[in-house]
């Protein structure tokens, strides 16, 4: 009950109107599961067969958790520092997996992610630092291969290493380390996050790293403005590259910095400034790590934007709930998707319901923000959710704001899309089967018998309410409770990888 008030006080109605008596049917409800540093998964490193099999089981209740609590998508981070948590040929093993860099476990934890992620109807996104390094020293062969990419800064004792983006031949390291995991795995999505360019690079000057490289590559442009270049053309290349693979059906999301571009650089465009939305800062994602993901909206080369807004609603300088909006109207304007990510990780210590209001505050926020029929969050982090490190928040959103399933948010601009249609559908035992489709999911309903099939659509016209929503399965079959067979009508709706779900069909007796 006093989840629920806490609930009811932070949508109340002239704070958040018309959005706490019901839940979107679609939604992207996203956790980044953080495996740098083990800060999410694993708590545990090394290369026998017992710290693989506790590993995967850590793995397993981590998902389990997120799917009770009601997300649809996992962020798994593969790649946290020029890195793989997966096979590959391009990159050594992570150290934080194996517990030394370049050694392998028993296992593939990419291949385990995903099929754990599949079982509970979730998608899965390989999570990528593009790049970072890190103070990885250069100790493997694959290290070696590619230790003329890397870019070394010192500031004291720390040393920062990062792979350089002026050069051609990292762009294209890291198209080809992303489009590896993107035909060898079956992911519904890569993500990236805000590692760009050190923070310790700044300086325009002599004094900066890669001066040589910006003096020897004859630009016409600022210093500033050719990091962003550099930038802007390996999003590019990623994004075409990516979007041959499947027929375009692997989502490609960025999560950076929670402000950027809107210091008036795109005014060209008819991008508001942040100051018309209450946010009064400096622009720490354009000016100081030279990315600028406006850009990268305004040219579709993402699909969605995950902007890190790690303020709270009553921060007098960054208020969540108006650079929520912004972001919202600026990837509207350029018809995509905004899904912010809010972090969490406070609860670790003050973890109580009252804590809970602010995220909720936030998740409303979203939702109110949102005037494209595609709301979202990703949270940060997965820990924090139901645990390991507390629990409590995965309950309140299970009862509450993700009581109901919801579906990724479909993709408009994907032309690729083809109407799927269900067939053969039928009963055997307890088991609901069906003709498989080609890299399709499928949403069951379950609608009680007293009512009618018309009456159980959707009030916003997207087919079937989520109400009857009692699962979303990547498998032709479904076991079903022989008691829900007694007194419910069952139909199935296709759902293609880019987020539209097709016509339903009903079992018949």
């Amino acid at each position: 009950m006093k989840q629920l008030l806490i609930l009811l006080v932070a949508c109340a109605v002239g704070l958040f109107p018309a959005i706490a008596d019901t839940n979107p049917k679609y939604e992207f409800r996203g956790a980044w599961v953080a495996t740098i540093y083990g800060i999410d998964w694993p708590s545990t490193t090394g290369t026998s067969k017992a710290v693989a099999a506790a590993q995967q089981k850590e793995l397993a209740a981590l998902v389990d958790a997120l799917a009770d609590a009601g997300f649809n998508a996992v962020m798994f981070q593969v790649r946290p520092m020029a890195d793989a948590l997966y096979r590959s040929s391009l990159e050594p093993w992570s150290s934080y997996v194996s517990g030394a860099r370049g050694s392998a476990p028993k296992y593939d934890p990419l291949e385990t992610a995903i099929a754990l992620c599949h079982e509970r109807g979730l998608e899965c996104h390989a999570w990528i630092n593009p790049y970072r390094v890190g103070k990885a020293e250069p100790t493997t062969p694959l290290d070696q291969q590619y230790r003329h990419l890397w870019m070394t800064n010192k500031v004291g004792r720390q040393t920062m290493t990062i792979l350089n983006p002026c050069f051609e031949q990292t762009r294209q390291h890291i198209c080809d380390v992303v489009c590896d995991i993107a035909r060898r795995y079956d992911v519904d999505g890569i993500a990236f996050d805000d590692y760009f360019y050190n923070p310790e690079f700044i300086p325009e000057d002599k004094t900066a790293a890669d001066w040589t490289h910006y003096v020897e590559s004859g630009t016409d442009l600022s210093m500033g403005d050719w990091r962003r270049s550099n930038i802007n053309a390996m999003i590019q290349l990623v994004a075409s590259e990516l979007s041959a693979i499947k027929n375009g059906k692997i989502r490609f999301g960025l999560s950076p910095q929670g402000i950027a571009g809107g210091n008036g650089v795109h005014a060209d465009k008819g991008v508001p400034p942040t100051a018309d939305y209450g946010v009064i800062t400096a622009d720490s994602q354009y000016g100081k790590i030279y990315s600028d993901p406006v850009e990268w909206l305004a040219n579709g080369y993402i699909d969605y934007i995950s902007p890190q807004i790690y303020w709270p609603t009553d921060n007098p300088k960054h208020p969540y709930g108006g650079l929520a909006r912004w972001w919202s109207d600026v990837a509207e304007m350029f018809g995509r998707h905004s899904f912010p990510s809010i972090r969490i990780s406070g609860f670790a210590q003050a973890n109580t319901p009252e804590s809970w209001g602010e995220a909720v505050r936030q998740l409303c926020a979203n939702r109110e923000s949102s005037f494209n029929g595609a709301p979202g969050v990703v949270v940060y982090s997965a820990a924090y959710i139901s645990g390991p490190k507390c629990s409590g928040f995965g309950k309140l959103l299970a009862d509450s704001l993700f009581s109901t399933h919801a579906l990724l948010p479909p993709q408009p601009w994907k032309e690729n899309a083809q109407p799927l249609e269900l067939s053969n559908l039928h009963l055997n035992g307890d088991t609901l089967m069906w003709d498989p489709i080609d890299d399709a999911r499928y949403v069951i309903y379950a609608i009680p018998n007293h009512i009618d099939p018309l009456d159980a659509l959707s009030d916003s016209g997207e087919g079937l309410s989520s109400d009857y929503i009692i699962a979303v399965t990547y498998d032709n079959s479904y076991a079903i409770d022989p008691s829900t067979l007694l007194d419910h009508q069952i139909a199935i709706a296709p759902y293609d990888r880019y987020g539209n779900e097709w016509q339903p069909k009903f079992l018949t007796p």
